[in-house]
């Protein structure tokens, strides 16, 4: 239950040390006059406060944390869900603080090794290292949990610094930073553990502009620390996330609003110069690193990347054609207004078809996108209009518009049609100028209400809308718990999404294996199909990652049939899955041909272009043809599945038993060879491997027990050395065709140490 009281208590900290000593009519600005004097001085308590100035902000920064934390005292405890669980549990490089890990850390993409990707993000993946490493908190949720909890917090005190700074209210910034801290939308980038890229980068614009505006309060040599500080928060930034590139808009929009009306010059010639002298030269110079390190990034990431375009069942307006795409892009801008206004329906999902496409939809998601185009529009005029009788007002709107623009698809096209995490930046306009409507409210209702009293009790209209933001924040947390209450969630708050759908029956299926769950999931999985078939759509457009699931949860309803006694049942249940994942196949091999396509675009050799595609495909393909008795096909998919990640056994563990079912026992030896070379301790690809000796003839058995595991012998027969030999090289090769050189040396150096592989062996394979 929420702390209400508590919240009230907290808020009260923060916003009634102040007093609201505000006019009735309007709130004052603070434009300056001259370069040097950005902001009014604020070297005292508030208006009426016995308290001097750093201790109120010292009793404003804790009262700000202790909201911060009421909102997600619930948070704590939120599972690894979606990406999380990728990114702490399956990436290699976090395990450990180690020279090896720092080097893939800077040297891989962000996505390594769960698929490629063209995002370059090792600041955020260094600090998932640092938690699970250093912290020692490994797959414990808490201590992730903490660290987003103090970005968050930190984000939340630099807020009130800088509108405190252009403001020169403190009311008005405090208010501005806890609308901000208890904000529902921000559960996304908060409690989900991955929202730290979104935390980082909205700490380094944040830090950065606070020295900017520093910086810009001063002349001289003194400029130089804080323009020094602007340009290593601007790299690290970069390093975090793309989107931290945005301080140069944080910049360019303060010297417009406040430091551009003061420049000397009657002409615009002279006052571009003056422009080019203060702004440029003595400021924006110090952003320059970060520009060059950033594009350097991107360009290394696209040039080597196999990523060809976006998924057109994540964002269908990069497929659509451009007036479709923008009025479609302007309907999604008008939604992020109405959840920042009412924050009632959250979804952490809004794939296709949730937002249709415009003219794809009814007529009312037409009307909508014209009613927000109109929106947008006012806004946007209004804010030029004010910027000198009211530019914080200005900034608040522009600030809004300019930080969503990268990712709001109006500019480029990105991975997602609409995602909340995108709100965590762009909402602090949208608070800078909530916070302003609320105390005016506030002030109007207690002269309204209590004539004459004092106006502390203009503190109530805030309180109310922060108790209730709070609250639904406090409850938006337990969504996030785990994979069932958050897909169960996103299939309430956007139905009409498939990924909602399947992911829902995956976190029906992950919950409870048996059959009666199996049904509900395999429902809920073909609730997600019928969307994607409501139009034909073309290869490129498709999703292979339903019929993957399809393709498992059928086959498992065969097994079910099958141990019932039901063979005819359960062998069409067997077909079905191989249907949806033959589907599965021809998306993926089409994604394979394009990407190497555009490899070829981008001037890379072809024999530097390596296969890609989804192994999991494969794996799933392959057990349904062992269902069928189909060797051949489960030996071909096994095949494909090693070649798109060769460092899975599962790949080598088909192809194996598709070999020994076919009477081939010395390859189906070299397999399981190869995929104890993966995983060696794995017991029962030692004793596949027995019986494959012995029926090659081999006694005795060069295996010997070692509890837990085995170990293999191979002196006493030339066979056993000859048949590790050879699968040391074909597992070598494989990572050679996958241009894995760090694999190549794994695999030859442990051949050559444990196995006594020759190093000659491996000759053929070059440079690798």
């Amino acid at each position: 239950m929420f702390r209400s009281s508590a919240f009230r208590c907290g808020i009260s900290l923060v916003l009634a040390l102040y007093g609201f000593q505000l006019p009735s009519a309007t709130l004052p600005t603070s434009r300056v006059t001259a370069p040097a004097s950005p902001s009014p001085k604020l070297s005292s308590g508030p208006a009426g406060s016995p308290l001097p100035g750093w201790v109120a902000s010292l009793f404003t920064a804790l009262g700000l944390g202790w909201l911060t934390w009421l909102a997600y005292s619930n948070s704590f405890t939120a599972g690894l869900v979606l990406d999380n669980r990728v990114m702490i549990t399956v990436d290699p490089r976090v395990r450990e603080w180690s020279r090896e890990n720092l080097q893939l850390v800077f040297t891989k993409d962000y996505w390594w090794p769960f698929y490629a990707s063209d995002l370059y993000r090792p600041l955020t993946t260094l600090s998932y290292l640092f938690n699970y490493a250093v912290l020692g908190n490994g797959e414990k949720v808490a201590g992730y949990h903490v660290v987003n909890y103090l970005l968050h917090w930190a984000n939340v005190w630099l807020i009130f610094l800088i509108v405190r700074r252009l403001s020169g209210r403190r009311a008005w910034a405090a208010l501005a930073a806890a609308l901000f801290a208890v904000h529902p939308v921000n559960v996304e980038s908060v409690t989900n553990i991955v929202g730290r890229a979104d935390l980082l980068a909205t700490l380094s614009i944040l830090s950065g502009g606070w020295f900017y505006l520093r910086a810009a309060g001063v002349a001289g040599w003194r400029k130089i620390p804080w323009l020094i500080g602007l340009g290593l928060m601007a790299a690290w930034g970069v390093l975090a996330k793309e989107s931290a590139v945005m301080i140069c808009a944080f910049v360019l929009l303060y010297d417009w609003l406040w430091r551009w009306p003061a420049l000397p010059g009657e002409t615009l010639g002279a006052r571009l110069g003056a422009a080019l002298r203060e702004f440029f030269l003595k400021g924006y110079v110090a952003l320059a690193p970060a520009l060059l390190l950033l594009f350097g990034a991107r360009h290394w990431l696209v040039q080597n990347s196999p990523v060809f375009g976006q998924v057109f069942v994540d964002n269908p307006i990069a497929y659509a054609p451009p007036f479709a795409g923008f009025m479609t892009a302007i309907l999604v801008l008008g939604r992020y207004l109405g959840l920042l206004l009412l924050p009632v329906t959250l979804s952490s999902d809004y794939s296709y078809n949730q937002i249709p496409l415009y003219g794809e939809g009814g007529v009312g998601e037409m009307l909508e996108a014209w009613v927000a185009l109109a929106l947008v529009a006012g806004l946007l005029v209004s804010a030029v209009r004010r910027r000198r009788s009211d530019p914080l007002y200005a900034w608040g709107v522009l600030f809004f518009f300019l930080m969503i623009l990268p990712t709001s698809n109006l500019v480029v096209s990105i991975g997602s049609i609409m995602a909340e995490r995108f709100l965590y930046l762009p909402s602090i306009g949208f608070c800078v100028v909530a916070a302003r409507v609320w105390l005016w409210l506030g002030e109007e209702l207690a002269k309204l209400l209590w004539p004459g009293s004092s106006r502390r009790w203009a503190v109530l209209v805030p309180l109310v809308v922060l108790v209730a933001l709070g609250a639904r924040t406090h409850a938006r947390n337990q969504d996030w718990q785990d994979d069932l209450s958050l897909w169960q969630s996103a299939v309430h708050a956007s139905p009409n999404s498939f990924k909602a759908h399947k992911g829902y029956a995956n976190a029906i299926f992950g919950a409870q294996h048996d059959e009666a769950t199996l049904d509900i999931a395999l429902a809920r999985s073909q609730q997600a199909l019928a969307i994607l078939d409501q139009k034909v759509l073309p290869e490129i457009q498709r999703d292979d990652t339903l019929y993957q699931d399809l393709g498992l949860f059928y086959r498992t309803k065969g097994d079910f049939l099958a141990q019932r006694g039901e063979p005819d049942q359960a062998a069409s249940y067997y077909k079905l899955s191989l249907d949806v994942l033959l589907k599965a196949q021809a998306v993926d091999e089409f994604v394979n041909r394009t990407s190497r396509e555009a490899g070829l675009r981008r001037g890379r050799a072809a024999d530097e272009i390596p296969v890609v595609g989804n192994f999991r495909i494969y794996g799933q393909l392959g057990m349904t043809y062992a269902k069928l008795s189909d060797w051949r096909g489960m030996e071909e998919a096994g095949q494909h599945a090693q070649l798109l990640n060769p460092e899975e056994p599962i790949g080598y563990l088909l192809a194996a038993t598709a070999c020994f079912n076919s009477n081939r026992p010395l390859e189906a030896a070299r397999k399981f060879a190869e995929a104890l070379f993966i995983d060696p301790n794995d017991v029962s690809s030692w004793q596949n491997l027995d019986r494959c000796l012995v029926r090659l003839g081999i006694q005795p058995s060069p295996i010997v027990p070692n509890p837990p595991s085995y170990s293999l012998r191979t002196v006493g027969d030339p066979r056993v050395q000859r048949l590790i030999n050879e699968a040391s090289h074909e597992l070598a090769q494989n990572f050679a065709v996958a241009k894995r050189p760090d694999g190549v040396r794994t695999v030859r150096d442990r051949a050559v140490q444990a196995y006594g592989v020759p190093a000659s062996v491996f000759d053929d394979l070059g440079k690798f």
